[in-house]
């Protein structure tokens, strides 16, 4: 990742293809090195972690200067009940489907061939599962061990 300032002006996301488009008539190398970056003002942003808040809303802003280093930049701004109400059913969603696979990946422990003591074990494990929708965050799952 790339920016690039044009009179004190930061142009960001900026990439050798933007360098291009912006000067057709002048041949630059196919990637871009360091003496290019230079001379033409361009200097790489270096990635931060997204930060992960199902209550906010995060989007990329201008990366910022941090001793003479651009760092990917982060805006946060409170979600609406609505966007975490959204957030949250569509995790709850996905939880579900993962738990179902997990259900069927040991469906077998329930069949009559299989020793008694074998099938609570695995019995107690499936109920644990079923009841993750019981648990208050999704985004925050505690699953079980298998036996």
């Amino acid at each position: 990742m790339y920016l690039r300032i044009i009179n004190n002006s930061i142009s960001y996301p900026y990439s050798l293809k933007n360098l291009r488009e912006d000067y057709p008539n002048i041949s630059f190398p196919s990637e871009l090195t360091d003496q290019t970056a230079i001379q033409w003002d361009i200097y790489e942003v270096r990635s931060t972690p997204k930060p992960i808040d199902y209550t906010k809303n995060i989007v990329e802003g201008t990366p910022i200067l941090i001793e003479d280093v651009y760092y990917q930049n982060w805006i946060q701004s409170d979600a609406t009940q609505s966007e975490i109400d959204l957030r949250l059913s569509a995790k709850w969603e996905e939880v579900k489907l993962i738990r179902n696979e997990m259900l069927q990946e040991c469906d077998w422990t329930q069949l009559s061939d299989i020793p008694t003591t074998t099938k609570e074990l695995w019995q107690s494990y499936r109920q644990s599962l079923r009841d993750i929708t019981t648990q208050s965050n999704p985004f925050n799952i505690v699953w079980p061990d298998k036996p």
